[in-house]
């Protein structure tokens, strides 16, 4: 029968049936009417994301040229500047050594520089070189970080700027006023200078965006500098700013700190303010979110989390405890009881993550430190269920509705994509693969946590009760090693590129524990992969599923890529945190390797 005949016949069939004809009619009218319609949304919205990359451009543009110069004295005087360590600096400020616009144009061309090379800022904050001025006009110079620039996550408020989380839709949504911990900041000196890039939604640890665009790691272009505060890892990776603010649900600056070689504190729970922050899932409590610094160096971190911890921020935010930094605990010269642990039971990492934790047990055991296994509890016992699990079980509780509703109509950046596809499937695809009989636990798991969430209160309640019960057998687990403090792997797997970070989400598990449970978790690179790292992960590394897999093709070719270990302490302990991470980056530069 030919393509005629049959069309003929089905006119034919449709004229016998009307009432079939009218609904076929009618559901093809309605499907072309909502095609046409998220048609010219998402032409509307590329359209706007051309014009605001385009707008960022001209901002970069034209503080590049008003910063351009060719006398050897500035250039000469910038690059010092860039160099020397924060504590040095101010006390150059303070002294009239340097000025605070001279600080500022050195780390605006820097950051130039760092952009041109890994696209990490979004948009320069223009009104910086006017708070710098004001700052060399005042007598009082008693700010704990005068004249020092930082940079921001585009997710953080500043006033004047829209905070649009790589998503169209959300363009020229300008922010009233600046965020908390930037107001604190600047009332102790300190002048926000750039803002820095981040995966579309947040909720990747890969960084891109349709706005934007992608940002790379500062040791590969290749590869990601992770995320979702992958624009601040990148800029402070390379010297582009001093320290800068990201947040962290699943190791969003620990993640990228690893990947990018600096420093990163994930914080207690409103031990740091997030007021004023809007966020993609709102209303999520089952993992809280919380805002961190990210720093170069630990002493950098160390000054940031204390200015932060100040009167200012416990008045303007009544819902965080008004707990000072102490410096008596961060300071305290007693040797530490350490916990170390290679393996969390979740995910087997590659051989550079492992060997940092071996190095850094050397390295504290020789400066005096006490070591000892830590084994990290069962989630449930008798069953093979991770705790990293369940982390994703309470982040997808509402089966990603609250997320994809973000996307509604939007142009989907290719790595979020890729992302979704892997954890996130569409209902048939799920449905074909889920049962498949290669399938690890593990990947069922993940799977079905990410797609189904939570279907009622009563479970919902009981995830909850399990996460606190877990929490209690943690802390249980804890007193009896009699640790004060616990160095664990930063992550998995070295920096992959951003393609691979999207399918390796099921990672955050490895960081996103310590949000789970609520404990402080900062970063600190100890080494960098070596050739019998990648030897390693060429024969010994165990393939037991896809994740595996993907995993171990993910890190091949890392040599050079910097390895850090994560630090961790039971809550309200950060100054306990930072001390040990203070200690790992002493004694890895004075053991002899």
């Amino acid at each position: 029968m030919s393509v005629m005949e049959c069309i003929a016949e089905l006119f034919g069939l449709l004229a016998k049936h009307k009432l079939l004809a009218l609904l076929m009619v009618l559901a093809g009218g309605t499907y072309f009417t909502e095609w046409t319609r998220n048609k010219k949304k998402r032409l509307k919205y590329r359209h706007d994301a051309l014009n605001r990359r385009q707008r960022a451009a001209g901002m970069k543009i034209a503080l590049a040229e008003q910063l351009h110069t060719d006398d050897s004295e500035i250039l000469s005087l910038r690059q010092k500047i860039i160099n020397l360590p924060i504590m040095e600096l101010i006390q150059g400020i303070k002294s009239g050594q340097y000025t605070a616009v001279q600080v500022l144009h050195a780390y605006q061309a820097r950051a130039l520089e760092c952009t041109r090379q890994t696209n990490c800022v979004t948009e320069p904050v223009m009104e910086a070189e006017e708070w710098a001025k004001e700052l060399d006009s005042r007598d009082d110079k008693s700010g704990l970080l005068f004249g020092i620039p930082f940079s921001v996550k585009e997710s953080l408020g500043v006033e004047g700027y829209d905070c649009n989380y790589g998503i169209s839709k959300y363009i020229d949504e300008i922010a009233k006023s600046d965020h908390v911990l930037i107001q604190v900041l600047k009332s102790q000196g300190a002048i926000p200078f750039m803002r820095t890039n981040l995966p579309q939604t947040m909720f990747s640890f890969t960084c891109s965006n349709p706005i934007f665009g992608e940002t790379v790691n500062p040791y590969d272009c290749e590869r990601s500098p992770g995320g979702s505060s992958g624009g601040e890892g990148a800029l402070i990776g390379l010297n582009g700013s001093l320290f800068g603010i990201g947040s962290d649900i699943a190791g969003s600056v620990r993640v990228p700190a690893h990947y990018c070689g600096i420093c990163a504190l994930k914080p207690t729970h409103r031990r740091l303010s997030g007021k004023g922050e809007p966020t993609v899932v709102k209303g999520q409590k089952g993992i809280p979110g919380v805002n961190g610094p990210m720093a170069r160096d630990v002493d950098t971190l160390v000054l940031v989390t204390k200015t932060m911890l100040q009167p200012k921020m416990f008045e303007l935010d009544c819902s965080i405890a008004p707990v000072p930094f102490n410096d008596k605990v961060y300071e305290d010269k007693t040797p530490l009881t350490v916990g170390y642990y290679d393996d969390d039971g979740y995910f087997t990492p590659v051989p550079s993550c492992r060997r940092a934790v071996t190095m850094t047990v050397e390295a504290l055991e020789k400066a005096g430190h006490k070591v000892v296994p830590f084994k990290i509890p069962s989630f449930k016992d008798g069953v093979e269920y991770a705790a990293g699990q369940h982390l994703f079980r309470l982040m997808h509780a509402d089966a990603n509705r609250r997320w994809f509703s973000h996307l509604d109509g939007e142009e989907t950046d290719r790595f979020l994509s890729t992302q979704i596809a892997h954890s996130a499937r569409p209902s048939l695809i799920h449905h074909l693969l889920y049962p498949h009989l290669f399938m690890s636990r593990r990947e069922k798991t993940f799977l079905h946590n990410a797609k189904y969430g939570i279907t009622t209160t009563d479970e919902l309640y009981d995830n909850y009760a399990l996460k606190d019960d877990y929490i209690a057998k943690f802390v249980a687990a804890w007193k009896d090693a009699g640790i004060d403090v616990l160095v664990a792997p930063a992550f998995g797997i070295t920096a992959p590129s951003n393609d691979y970070g999207a399918k390796l989400m099921f990672l955050g598990g490895t960081t996103g524990l310590y949000n789970m449970i609520d404990f402080p978790a900062g970063v600190v690179k100890v080494t960098n992969v070596t050739v019998e790292d990648e030897e390693k992960l060429t024969h010994d590394f165990k393939i037991r599923d896809n994740y595996d897999r993907m995993a171990k093709e993910a890190c091949k070719d890392s040599i050079g890529l910097p390895v850090g270990v994560q630090c961790v302490a039971l809550p309200w302990r950060e100054e306990l945190c930072l001390r040990l991470m203070k200690e790992i980056e002493t004694a890895i530069k004075e053991f002899p390797w």
